[in-house]
């Protein structure tokens, strides 16, 4: 835990003091994207946020995540997600006697397919740090009408407790496309469709392989403008939309998240996010709902 706060602390360091260079201005210091949700804009930001998710086989998790962009260049950045407080609690689950109140082993209708791999023994919940990524992401370029990125995303085994995380080093390439909507009546506007596969590249031996496809796909649409006063003023939609394939499991699942948020001021966003598993597979430990509330917050404003 000490370790991880103290490199924690070290990224909001590099945050706040990695300097922008003179010739960059396109997408400089969040320039053209005043929500802090355009992945072109590379502007240094913190955004801590809370989840609470709740799979279809009854499993419960929340978490306290601190995510934020590092900027190294107009062309280059690094993003970084450490769930701090992580809870998983399988008290609703197939895993719990009700005569006891204990957890583990099969208690009738077979345990549950929590994410890990692992069942909460004892209590039936755990409480720690969960594992950590870090995605690194560079501007390619133009082509067909838009903007590509390529870069790809690391995620850590830094769980305090086996049950709260994977056990593996995983690498997930990505590319995505972005481009502008012309058509859509207010400025800022626009689709992001970003493409992950990842793998294991090593980890615990008694964990299943991992070798899956996530899309995260978002449209942005901004509703208000900001000089429409405190109430009315800067609101915006962005639903996002993944689609998973588990190679593995030769599973597909669809989860659907309508987040709204809204300006508080220049470089302070307040936003919510409720999330929503489309025909969830309670064997598979698909997500059934999810609700999400964090804060962006422009490092350099």
């Amino acid at each position: 835990m000490i370790k991880t706060a103290s490199f924690l602390l070290v990224l909001m360091t590099l945050s706040l003091g990695m300097p922008a260079l003179a010739e960059e201005s396109a997408f400089a210091a969040g320039e053209g994207d005043a929500t802090g949700t355009d992945p072109r804009a590379f502007g240094p930001k913190f955004m801590p946020y809370y989840r609470y998710t709740e799979l279809e086989n009854d499993l419960e998790q929340q978490e306290a995540v601190a995510f934020g962009l590092i900027r190294f260049s107009e062309r280059a950045a690094l993003t970084y997600e450490i769930p701090l407080a992580y809870k998983r609690d399988v008290r609703d689950t197939a895993l719990r006697d009700p005569s006891t109140g204990t957890c583990g082993g099969n208690l009738g209708g077979g345990p549950p397919d929590l994410p890990g791999g692992l069942p909460v023994g004892g209590n039936c919940e755990k409480t720690g740090v969960g594992d950590m990524n870090m995605r690194f992401l560079y501007k390619a370029g133009q082509a067909l009408g838009g903007d590509w990125l390529i870069g790809s995303q690391f995620n850590l085994p830094t769980a305090s407790e086996d049950v709260l995380g994977s056990d593996q080093f995983q690498l997930g390439p990505m590319f995505a496309y972005v481009r502008d909507f012309t058509w859509y009546p207010a400025p800022g506007s626009f689709g992001a469709f970003m493409n992950f596969y990842f793998f294991d590249v090593y980890g615990d031996g008694d964990r299943d392989d991992t070798s899956f496809y996530l899309g995260r796909w978002f449209l942005m649409f901004p509703l208000t403008p900001p000089d429409k006063g405190p109430i009315l003023g800067g609101w915006y939609a962005l639903p996002e939309v993944q689609p998973m394939y588990d190679f593995e499991g030769e599973h597909f699942s669809f989860w659907v998240g309508p987040e709204i948020g809204k300006m508080l001021a220049p470089g302070r966003i307040m936003y919510f996010k409720p999330g929503f598993g489309v025909d969830a597979d309670a064997p598979e430990g698909d997500r059934d709902w999810t609700f999400e509330v964090g804060f962006r917050w422009f490092l350099d404003q």
